[in-house]
């Protein structure tokens, strides 16, 4: 009997690196780690997944209610990709109990993430006397309120930083034309900070999954 034995390149199974850029598509699934969100190689199928999902496709956020696995112990996840689309995890709502990630907005090497968070305040609070002027009477008031939260996320390290203008400034630093259209930059003008962070993306693009990973 005569065996056959077919060798094929390595190269046929590996991905091909392209730029991460806002038509990159992840594959669908679990990603439990950022090195693994950088290989687009999920570490558990999105059947394993227990739960409801709702997806807000046009404001970036996906939350799942219930989460959890249906098979073995694992980590909550760093990210998740559905329709290609990666969200990462930014929180657990323990009284509501859901799950919540951003997706990704601007794409590239520094890419953008927008979510809500709870931030508790504490607030003394006076009542006056309108014949005396004097206060008569206070007590701390405790609230939760939701605030909204920009971050840039360094896609080879995975860190999340403000979006904020000093941080584009220093990102952009190599670039002198938009170092001296940011120094003319109120900080306030959103549009005009992501518009200096895309530029910089285009020009200095990130390859996905790293060209070493398929190697």
């Amino acid at each position: 009997m005569r065996w056959i034995i077919c060798l094929f390149p390595f190269w046929l199974t590996a991905q091909q690196s392209r730029v991460f850029d806002q038509d990159f598509r992840f594959r669908d699934g679990v990603y439990l780690s950022h090195d693994a969100l950088l290989t687009n190689a999920p570490d558990i199928a999105w059947s394993q997944i227990a739960g409801e999902m709702v997806q807000l496709a046009e404001d970036y956020r996906l939350q799942i209610d219930g989460f959890g696995y249906k098979q073995g112990t694992h980590p909550t996840p760093y990210a998740i990709s559905l329709d290609g689309q990666p969200y990462l995890f930014v929180r657990a709502d323990a009284k509501r109990g859901f799950h919540e990630f951003a997706g990704l907005r601007e794409r590239g090497r520094y890419a953008t993430m927008r979510y809500d968070t709870l931030v508790h305040t504490r607030q003394l609070m006076k009542a006056y006397n309108p014949a005396t002027g004097y206060a008569f009477r206070e007590a701390w008031v405790e609230r939760d309120r939701t605030r909204s939260l920009d971050r840039i996320v360094n896609m080879e390290t995975g860190d999340r930083i403000p979006l904020e203008l000093p941080v584009i400034r220093r990102i952009v630093s190599t670039e002198q034309d938009l170092v001296r259209a940011l120094d003319r930059t109120d900080p306030a003008e959103r549009e005009k900070l992501l518009r200096a962070l895309k530029i910089y993306n285009v020009r200095h693009p990130l390859l996905l999954p790293a060209p070493q990973a398929n190697r």
